[in-house]
């Protein structure tokens, strides 16, 4: 029997406090080699304590995390060499030049070769720079590569283009589709710029107050979500099969997920797709009370 290779993310039940504020509330998901999974969820749903938490940088006060098989609170190194994390901002090393400092990370791992020429001639950076005096953007490209120069098979990156001018944008997000179809590597991105996220992304992990609302491969979120109005909500949600989701209801009807052409739907009843970034608004939005059913 061939072994089933070790799942690079595995969440089950996480749940993380501040004080008496729940920002990760029993979260619990995968993520399967290969896969190029989006976080999304507005500023304050948690994206970045889960990836803290992810990448070791947090404890959780419940709940587990694997990486590779193995428990994130005391990850062997074996495992550690097969992630890359950019954060979203870069800080420190100031005293270092360019290529000083990507030769002293590339210390920490096993057989590293050098990086990616096509890597490198993206960044564009001047190797005997100090990193203090490079702008904004030149150091996200800095966090890039060392992050990605040991090619890891799991790359976590939050707001990684934040700080990129479109051209450099477009630019890395094509390269790191390249990179993950050649690796087979899988991929978790936060990013507020919704249209790289919907071309680049085989999955949707959609993020309110703490929970994960909605999981779903971006091609069925596409097929299955739905705006549906009518003049009368309260008729048309009797009308709804128990299986389908409700993502926000409003006053003239409701989003919803896992819509089928087949089902019976009261006459007068209109059906629309929405925009990606509407949708995402609706998902994400706090909730303004419980949808009777």
């Amino acid at each position: 029997m061939t072994a089933q290779p070790l799942l690079p993310a595995q969440v089950s039940g996480l749940t993380r406090r501040f004080g008496s504020f729940i920002a990760l509330d029993n979260v619990s998901f995968s993520i399967a080699p290969g896969e190029t999974v989006a976080l999304l969820g507005r500023n304050g749903a948690g994206k970045s304590t889960l990836i803290g938490c992810l990448m070791g940088f947090l404890m959780a006060d419940s709940g587990s995390i694997k990486i590779f098989g193995e428990d994130v609170v005391d990850l062997p190194r074996s495992a550690r060499s097969r992630t890359g994390f950019v954060p979203q901002t870069m800080s420190g090393f100031g005293t270092f030049r360019v290529r000083q400092l990507i030769d002293y990370i590339s210390a920490f791992y096993e057989n590293v070769s050098d990086p990616d020429p096509q890597l490198m001639q993206w960044a564009d950076l001047d190797p005997n720079k100090y990193v203090r005096a490079l702008s904004g953007g030149q150091k996200q490209r800095l966090a890039i590569v060392l992050a990605m120069q040991h090619k890891p098979d799991f790359l976590v990156l939050d707001e990684p283009v934040a700080s990129l001018d479109p051209h450099a944008r477009r630019d890395f997000m094509n390269l790191l589709n390249d990179y993950r179809r050649r690796q087979n590597a899988s991929i978790l991105i936060s990013s507020h710029i919704l249209s790289d996220l919907e071309r680049l992304c085989s999955r949707l992990l959609f993020v309110r107050q703490g929970r994960v609302v909605l999981d779903t491969p971006t091609e069925i979120f596409h097929a299955e979500t739905r705006t549906l109005t009518h003049p009368d909500p309260q008729r048309l949600l009797e009308a709804f099969p128990a299986d389908l989701q409700i993502l926000m209801s409003r006053p003239d009807g409701f989003l919803v997920h896992g819509y089928r052409d087949h089902f019976a739907l009261p006459q007068e009843t209109l059906i629309s797709v929405p925009d990606f970034e509407d949708a995402f608004l609706e998902i994400t939005a706090p909730p303004s009370g419980d949808v009777p059913r």
